[in-house]
């Protein structure tokens, strides 16, 4: 398995690991996921891609974010607005899915045909601010105070006929087309989800490929964060967590932890002007008192100590 985890200077914790799958390694097949995490310009960037089609020369998922990436560093500046990074953002996975359609026709093997990608994005900055991006069947989930979101919709055959009100949301996770993509990286027109949304101190950020969400249900992914404490702890007790339940296919993910933080002078300067002065008094009042009966006390300890 290969784990790797960082800090930066917006105090943001990640980590990110990406495992074959028992099924897989027993076969010694090639893992088709591939996850990453960067950051530009104070924008934190984290990915995580399952691709179809890998051989020795291409792998579709590390192929499509790289290429993000390469967009991104070009074209990302500093203080850039809302509108701007999602403008950017789509712009990248656009650019890097024309770039993989027009590289599989140049290679031109059969293999290469058939290759494809599922992808997803976060990007963090401001304190605030996050933007996702979503291509596939790879999902973005947000635990908010002990309680897990999906934040993303597979864009599968499933998915689609239970939008359409024909199975029930339950029927999904069952159904014969639930791993039948309407929408990839690697055709012609992929259908690009960015949205954007707020984050609070305490969030924590997950990107899974299918190998894990379709194996871990939300309840017992939901249980694996809140027992690990930790990014790295995390993408262990996921990555095992779905080797434990037989391991059927590569397995990526993508954790990011916003912390809870202090507050800072300005906000307790602005807190100390919103106190009446009134207050104030009567702390000071109840701060006296204390002094004075600690005072008392440490005499009659010194009398009943002789």
């Amino acid at each position: 398995m290969e784990l790797k985890q960082g800090e930066n200077e917006m105090d943001l914790s990640n980590a990110f690991a990406t495992h074959p799958g028992v099924k897989a390694e027993k076969a010694e097949a090639l893992n088709e996921d591939y996850a990453h995490a960067w950051n530009k310009d104070g924008i934190y960037y984290q990915a995580v891609a399952d691709g179809n089609g890998r051989d020795e020369e291409l792998n579709p998922a590390a192929f499509v974010i790289n290429e993000v990436q390469r967009f991104i560093d070009a074209y990302s500046e500093p203080g850039m607005s809302v509108k701007e990074v999602k403008r950017m953002i789509k712009g990248a996975v656009q650019c890097a899915n024309r770039v993989f359609v027009a590289y599989k026709k140049a290679k031109g093997d059969a293999t290469s045909k058939t290759a494809f990608a599922s992808f997803d994005l976060t990007a963090v900055f401001n304190e605030t601010q996050l933007i996702t991006a979503h291509v596939g069947d790879t999902r973005t989930y947000l635990l908010r105070e002990n309680k897990l979101h999906q934040l993303t919709k597979d864009q599968t055959e499933a998915q689609r006929l239970c939008d359409e009100g024909k199975i029930a949301k339950e029927q999904i996770f069952t159904h014969p087309d639930r791993d039948t993509l309407t929408s990839a990286l690697g055709v012609d027109t992929p259908k690009v989800e960015v949205r954007e949304g707020k984050i609070k101190q305490g969030d924590i950020l997950l990107i899974l490929s299918d190998g894990a969400h379709k194996v871990l249900s939300p309840s017992q992914l939901q249980e694996i964060v809140l027992q690990a404490g930790n990014c790295t702890d995390t993408c262990n007790g996921i990555v095992d967590g779905a080797n434990m339940l037989g391991g059927p296919d590569n397995i990526s993910v993508c954790v990011t932890y916003i912390p809870n933080q202090p507050p800072s002078s300005a906000q307790m300067q602005r807190y100390a002007k919103s106190v009446p002065p009134a207050i104030f008094v009567f702390l000071k009042l109840i701060n006296s008192v204390l002094h004075v009966l600690d005072a008392q006390n440490q005499n009659n300890e010194g009398v009943c100590s002789k």
